[in-house]
């Protein structure tokens, strides 16, 4: 039996995304997302026009999608209540506070791209550098499509020379506020209980 909901969000199991993005200043800002699909080497992702990396995007053009597996979720909670943007902006006041440094709360090595100016993160197993293509805004969301420009897969996870085993990659998943490998529930993010 089905019952008709209203739930205040529905993200209903995605791969997490640590996005790094880079500001007219040359630093390197990480942004947790998990909206995104895939279909070649064109990616579309959707995050908040209010945000550092919306900002940097802007600025940029450029991004890296950086595909943490399931052993980095403790690491991305440490930075997910924290923003880059200072002043903090009033919307995010109540559960975020500014962060100048990500890649060190979160215990994270920058890692430099090949083909962009953003870093990569070292301890994301998959790496997939991007251009912006295109901007549609929305209802205070942007939906960016992406070209990707180049893929770094660490060497364990690597089959035939070009291919990811898929036996092996183990994608940290989303699911409604909750963090998931492929198998049991890990944790929760802070925003789980709303």
């Amino acid at each position: 039996m089905h019952k008709p909901i209203s739930p205040q969000m529905f993200y209903y199991g995605f791969p997490v995304i640590l996005l790094t993005s880079i500001d007219k200043n040359n630093k390197t800002n990480i942004t947790p997302i998990s909206s995104s699909w895939c279909l070649g080497d064109n990616v579309v992702i959707g995050i908040s026009m209010q945000g550092k990396a919306f900002e940097n995007i802007r600025t940029c053009g450029e991004v890296v999608l950086n595909l943490p597996d399931e052993t980095l979720w403790e690491k991305i909670e440490k930075i997910a209540p924290t923003t880059g943007k200072n002043p903090v902006p009033d919307y995010k006041k109540s559960d975020y506070q500014f962060c100048a440094d990500k890649f060190e709360r979160g215990g994270f090595t920058a890692q430099s791209s090949t083909k962009i100016k953003p870093s990569r993160i070292k301890e994301c197993p998959l790496q997939a550098e991007a251009k912006v293509v295109n901007v549609s805004e929305r209802d205070g969301y942007a939906i960016i499509e992406l070209k990707i420009v180049q893929v770094h897969a660490c060497e364990s996870l690597i089959m035939d020379n070009d291919k990811i085993d898929p036996t092996k990659w183990q994608p940290l998943i989303y699911n409604f506020r909750h963090y998931q490998g492929l198998g049991d529930l890990l944790g929760k993010n802070f925003r789980a209980s709303r």
